[in-house]
């Protein structure tokens, strides 16, 4: 029986064999034949191309080590040169020329020169214009660089290969919101949108560097998250490498996000993604989780008992006017919750990273102090007060209960918010004398059965997470 089993072991093997043997034989007359053909075997890259082929393909991509010519690429309107404020743009190889304190764009001197713009009245642009991007908010800052039709410079010349941008901040520091999610933000959201990330940016300030103390303690925790280098103004910046050129391998201007529009409530689709990795970075860089969901609920109401807009006596300024009032009855109302009273300009901005992230419902006056609800975790609640509308403005009619930052506010689905809704002259209270500014100079009283309405709708939804 043994031997018969190893008879037939014996045969499989030799047919396997043979089957080797002739796939193999096989093969090699495969490769004699296509290697007497010149033809392609397998994954071979040494392609013989076709004589115009090849002509083009090197014409399309050899590099000319000895000139260096400028190039961009941008997002935004590219067929109306007039749209220059919303338009954000990454150039290559454009240097600043000290002496004349200009940025130089280097192109090709030809017969006809190429076009650098398609505008759909004007047809193809030989140059830039005066107004190509806007280097802050709203368009208070146009720029444009200066085209020269000569190679880069090749003499007394400096090169930096790290990514610079030229900015400037609209508001200076005076508003925690717009400068954190608009001025500082729009940075980061420039990156983002054009897909280029430097540990090392290096961001240029057109102007001289505010040293105003609310500014500064912005750039110390909030700036600080784009770069580690230090902004500087850019003419004294540049001229510490004694060249009369500094050639730039990455430039990056223009578009800075608005959301807060002056003219009327603008909604923006698609900016969720843009908003979240911001909010996140912040939260990063000061060590905590940007995911993190506390385990057990705390109320946190504003104090807002400072401001550098108030007017009156009274100090208040868009403000919870019966403030004590508030606070007792949430107290005694929910006694088994947590209930913290917050003056937040009196702690530092990492502690109030960290308080927000274990805060499950937040109670917060409109306006710049309200910027801070984004830090909250995921699936909190925020309270935030209307104003009364007196005037017709901002998107809003007469008589309507307008949520002043709604228009940023709501592109953060990571919280709920509950706006405590104004309905008239029972519900707020002049800040100063002979006013009628609804908008600036009042502050709510809040009712507070419709108080407990919110807390009470913030405390059914978030079963779902706590």
């Amino acid at each position: 029986m043994d031997s018969q089993f190893n008879s037939l072991k014996s045969s499989i093997l030799k047919i396997l064999l043979l089957f080797v043997f002739v796939v193999l034989l096989e093969y090699i007359c495969v490769v004699i034949y296509f290697n007497k053909n010149n033809y392609p075997i397998g994954f071979n890259t040494n392609i013989t191309l076709d004589y115009n082929v090849r002509n083009i393909v090197s014409h399309k991509f050899v590099t000319n080590t000895s000139s260096k010519y400028s190039k961009f690429r941008c997002t935004g309107d590219e067929n109306n040169i007039n749209a220059w404020q919303n338009r954000l743009c990454i150039f290559n190889n454009i240097c600043y020329n000290v002496k004349k304190d200009q940025f130089e764009y280097y192109r090709r001197l030809r017969k006809s020169q190429s076009p650098l713009f398609y505008d759909s009245k004007l047809g193809m642009l030989q140059d830039f214009g005066n107004k190509f991007l806007s280097l802050t908010l709203r368009g208070g800052q146009p720029w444009s660089p200066v085209v020269v039709n000569q190679s880069c410079p090749q003499t007394n010349i400096t090169w930096l290969s790290n990514l610079h941008t030229l900015w400037r901040p609209y508001f200076g520091g005076d508003n925690f919101g717009h400068t954190v999610w608009e001025d500082f933000g729009s940075i980061h959201y420039s990156l983002q949108r054009m897909n280029e990330f430097d540990d090392q940016l290096m961001i240029m300030h057109i102007n001289k560097v505010p040293q105003d103390p609310d500014f500064v303690k912005y750039r110390d925790t909030v700036l600080i998250t784009l770069t580690s280098r230090p902004l500087l103004e850019y003419k004294s910046y540049l001229a510490t490498f004694n060249t009369n050129y500094v050639c730039f391998q990455k430039f990056m201007a223009g578009s800075n996000l608005v959301f807060f529009i002056p003219e009327g409530v603008r909604e923006h689709d698609g900016r969720e993604a843009l908003l979240d990795k911001w909010r996140s970075k912040i939260i990063a860089h000061h060590r905590f989780d940007p995911k993190y969901i506390p385990t057990e609920h705390r109320i946190v109401i504003t104090n807002k008992s400072a401001s550098i807009w108030a007017k009156g006596s009274s100090g208040l300024h868009r403000s919870i006017a019966n403030l004590h009032e508030v606070v007792k009855f949430v107290r005694e109302t929910y006694p088994r919750i947590p209930v913290d009273v917050i003056e937040w300009h009196k702690i530092p901005f990492s502690k109030q990273i960290e308080l927000l992230l274990k805060t499950t419902i937040l109670i917060t006056p409109c306006g710049g102090v309200s910027m801070i609800a984004p830090f909250l975790p995921h699936g909190s609640h925020a309270i935030i007060m209307d104003y009364y509308v007196s005037v017709d403005g901002f998107g809003f009619e007469k008589g309507s209960s307008a949520s002043m930052e709604g228009m940023l506010l709501n592109h953060f689905p990571h919280f709920k918010k509950d706006y405590y809704q104004i309905y008239d002259s029972t519900d707020y209270v002049f800040d100063i004398p002979g006013t009628q500014d609804t908008r600036n100079d009042a502050s709510i009283l809040i009712k507070l059965d419709r108080l407990r309405l919110l807390i009470e709708t913030a405390l059914d939804d978030m079963n779902l997470y706590y």
